[in-house]
């Protein structure tokens, strides 16, 4: 799988894995359904417009040194996004509620850090150098006459180097397609992740993304799309810049 993903990485921007094919050394199905719980606890994204309440949310912070499979998790702050990057939200210290202490120690989340890592066409960089992570958990909420917005920003870049996108639960939904792009935002492959652990990894520098909204299949039920994704970001000065080193 590593090298399949490195490879596509390189060659086109972005790798599809379906769960099948996803795998975690030593974890089971059992882990990840006890990780995929933490999404029952989110808050509130208290920054979307006109009073909207399609997303929910926490977010946390570490580093990564491939070199010795260091894991670090780093003080919360505001999450923050130029206004370039993020035409909806962007430019705004936005105060976004912490992982949970349970979920931040997680031995599965270390794992798919590292996992997810070498995945990517790394090689080019120095191992020893480390990599900020943000770790991003978002529930999707669609209702009838709310429709749940992934992407309420559109097509867009995070500014990271690479990225992945777990689906780690998604009920009563129809939509929720997520695309990539060129640099003239047309569509370059469309895709549905459906099944937990469905997976899309994408290169930031290479190609754009979006996801459309999710509606209710009956509408008289919500529909939910959980979402891991984490962003990954050359930064081999992290720890001296976050004054832990």
């Amino acid at each position: 799988m590593n090298d399949q993903v490195a490879g596509e990485l390189a060659a086109q921007g972005y790798s599809y894995i379906a769960a099948p094919d996803f795998g975690v050394p030593n974890a089971t199905d059992s882990d990840f359904a006890r990780l995929a719980d933490e999404w029952n606890r989110l808050e509130t994204d208290n920054y979307l417009q006109e009073n909207a309440t399609f997303r929910e949310r926490r977010f946390g912070r570490f580093a990564y040194q491939p070199s010795t499979q260091t894991v670090v998790q780093l003080k919360h702050t505001p999450y923050f996004q130029a206004a370039g990057t993020n035409t909806y939200a962007g430019g705004i210290h936005r105060v976004v509620a912490p992982l949970t202490e349970q979920f931040a120690k997680d031995p599965l989340l270390s794992d798919l850090i590292k996992q997810d890592f070498d995945c990517f066409p790394t090689r080019s960089f120095d191992k020893s150098e480390w990599w900020y992570v943000a770790c991003h958990l978002f529930r999707i909420i669609g209702r009838d006459g709310e429709e749940g917005e992934p992407t309420p920003e559109g097509v867009h870049r995070d500014d990271i180097n690479y990225g992945a996108m777990h689906l780690m639960d998604r009920v009563n939904a129809t939509g929720g397609l997520s695309r990539i792009h060129a640099e003239d935002h047309s569509i370059a492959a469309e895709l549905c992740l459906k099944n937990r652990l469905d997976t899309l990894f994408w290169a930031d520098e290479q190609v754009l993304h979006s996801v459309t909204p999710i509606r209710p299949s009956d509408t008289q039920r919500s529909a939910v799309r959980d979402i891991l994704i984490l962003g990954y970001t050359h930064s081999p000065n992290i720890l001296e810049e976050e004054g832990t080193s």
